[in-house]
């Protein structure tokens, strides 16, 4: 998934009034959070980037998100969910954040199963 694609599935699912940069914002927060906890704590794979820096509003629109499909689905429910929270919507959120977990354990456990831990590095627990 693109970094323009996330934005726009988010918008369409969940029309809302949150800057374009404020969701590029979120999405950088949670793509470190996708290197830092599972990506470097494995040995890479052909496509795993050696190191990450942030997107910002000058990343281009095209920029492929860190987590690939069929996990990608993170990156919407990440979204709706800070778009729930922004809006004080905490019933809304309780959902989005049900699903986001949801997600990010499926993506973190295939990835575990995928690739070897590095030596040294803790085992990621659920």
């Amino acid at each position: 998934m693109t970094l323009e694609k996330a934005i726009f599935q988010a918008d369409e699912l969940k029309p809302n009034q949150v800057s374009r940069a404020q969701k590029i914002e979120w999405l950088s927060h949670l793509d470190r959070r996708v290197f830092k906890e599972i990506l470097s704590a494995h040995a890479p794979g052909e496509e795993t980037p050696r190191a990450f820096s942030a997107y910002t509003q000058e990343t281009p629109p095209d920029t492929v998100l860190l987590a690939r499909e069929p996990y990608d689905d993170i990156y919407l429910y990440y979204l709706e969910m800070q778009i729930d929270l922004n809006n004080l919507e905490y019933d809304k959120y309780n959902n989005s954040l049900l699903l986001f977990t949801n997600a990010w354990g499926q993506f973190a456990r295939a990835y575990h199963r995928e690739h070897a831990p590095l030596s040294g590095k803790a085992a990621l627990r659920f």
